[in-house]
């Protein structure tokens, strides 16, 4: 991995919703990432924390519309130029309710569902499938029914299926909002392993105590601002 090049890029990005045209929920992002970095995005809510991170994914505008100016990147390529499936394989995220992303009857239903749109043969999306089960701790919930599961085992099935197509990041958003401290160690110890192996993490999250100590990097954003970049 070339950790010199660039990763996601954007240059004076403003955005707002389609409602409130008149307001700019992001204004003047410049922001480079490199490939391969573990990032916390933090703020206050309301600061446009979870606007900018679907940004980086084609969901906004995309899916969100609204009127967007300014330029958003991902591996070198514009977002307006990429479909919300092209960047899949670029980009993941998990949102703040994984549930709401989960719809297959059982888990391993769930990890395979984005690899039949890869095109991949049987054979490579159950290696693909069973390894990523591996690496997130899973093996044991491939036959259960997501929806039954926890709240941190669900974050824990949206994350597999993510990692089974090999997006080069993965991002979070407010992923320990509704979790208890054991479900958030185990989310915690998961992604650390997925960044060793070379994945990007970028955590939107307000709360510092569970992210900060992981993070390499930390961007702080106010008013659609970035106020603070650095280590």
């Amino acid at each position: 991995m070339d950790k010199d090049r660039l990763f996601i890029e954007t240059h004076n990005l403003r955005y707002a919703y389609p409602k409130a045209s008149d307001r700019w929920v992001l204004d003047g992002i410049d922001l480079q990432l490199r490939p391969g970095g573990y990032v916390l995005l933090s703020g206050a809510s309301g600061s446009g924390k979870s606007t900018l991170v679907r940004t980086f994914n084609g969901l906004i505008p995309l899916f969100y519309g609204g009127m967007m100016k300014g330029h958003v990147a991902v591996a070198g390529t514009p977002t307006t130029d990429q479909s919300v499936g092209d960047l899949y394989q670029s980009v993941g995220m998990v949102f703040q309710n994984p549930e709401a992303q989960l719809f297959n009857r059982t888990v391993a239903r769930e990890i395979a569902f984005g690899l039949e749109s890869l095109g991949l043969g049987r054979s490579a999306m159950q290696h693909r499938l069973d390894d990523a089960a591996r690496r997130c701790g899973i093996a044991h919930l491939l036959d259960r029914c997501p929806h039954a599961l926890s709240g941190g085992e669900q974050h824990l099935v949206a994350i597999a299926a993510l990692v089974a197509a090999r997006p080069q990041m993965i991002i979070l958003d407010e992923p320990y909002a509704n979790l208890d401290p054991h479900n958030v160690q185990q989310i915690r110890k998961v992604l650390r392993a997925l960044h060793q192996e070379g994945i990007g993490i970028l955590i939107s999250e307000h709360r510092l105590a569970p992210t900060a100590p992981d993070a390499e990097q930390m961007l702080v954003l106010d008013q659609g601002r970035i106020q603070l970049n650095g280590a």
